[in-house]
């Protein structure tokens, strides 16, 4: 979370672990299709408190002739200050993305389009439409999608690996994911055995994500005093 709260939100993908250097790039095949509901929180008195909810889905689609996984990340808190729907179209080979529409508080906000070349597109700002159009020269990322993103990486203990990424607002720049460990997480919606993570687009501002591979799939993350953890009603979400 919140990638556009919590994180003030060109290489091919490395990891390095125990100190040898080793090429990976992401397996959207990890990923378990499904719908899923979080909860946010934050502290209050000290006491976690819940402030909102993300609903997240993942479906297969075929695109083109591509086999292509469709991503729907929705954030929403109970304050109604702050509403944010991602719905990313992606490879499911290699989640490299395809396409980003954004809509926050209930009006398009960006409209992305990838090739092997460009990121073309545009994002508003204010009432105007600002267009983006970037030449890429290798794989590139969608730098707002994060916890799907880190549950589909060969994750191995010690590992530290990076992804070159775009996020629309702050352009280029690389995810740093460094891999800490296994450990059980109990969950409203059952125990899962997860991987800690600790990621970011710098290594001084890293988030702590729990992410499952089997299945693959988002868990909890915390940032700085908010967190997110699956479980939760997101009846009211799409």
């Amino acid at each position: 979370m919140f990638r556009q709260l919590a994180a003030s939100y060109l290489v091919w993908a490395a990891s390095v672990v125990f100190g040898q250097a080793t090429q990976v790039t992401p397996d959207g095949k990890l990923l378990t299709l499904g719908q899923y509901c979080y909860t946010i929180t934050a502290p209050n008195q000290g006491v976690p408190k819940p402030i909102g909810i993300t609903f997240q889905s993942i479906t297969r689609e075929q695109v083109l002739g591509v086999d292509a996984l469709a991503i729907v990340v929705h954030q929403h808190l109970y304050s109604g200050k702050f509403d944010m729907r991602d719905s990313f179209l992606l490879r499911r080979d290699d989640l490299r993305p395809i396409r980003l529409d954004t809509d926050f508080n209930g009006s398009p906000h960006v409209h992305l389009d990838y090739s092997d070349r460009h990121i073309s597109g545009w994002k508003m700002a204010g009432a105007t439409k600002q267009p983006i159009d970037i030449a890429i020269n290798g794989p590139v990322w969608d730098g707002n999608l994060w916890g799907e993103t880190f549950a589909a990486l060969p994750l191995t203990a010690g590992a530290s690996m990076t992804l070159p990424v775009y996020q629309y607002n702050s352009g280029l720049g690389t995810f740093y994911v460094d891999a800490l460990g296994q450990h059980e997480e109990h969950t409203p919606w059952g125990t899962f055995q997860g991987w800690r993570v600790k990621a970011g687009l710098s290594h001084s501002e890293q988030v702590e994500y729990t992410v499952s591979t089997h299945p693959g799939l988002e868990i909890s993350y915390t940032a700085g005093p908010s967190s997110q953890r699956i479980g939760g009603d997101c009846g009211a979400l799409q």
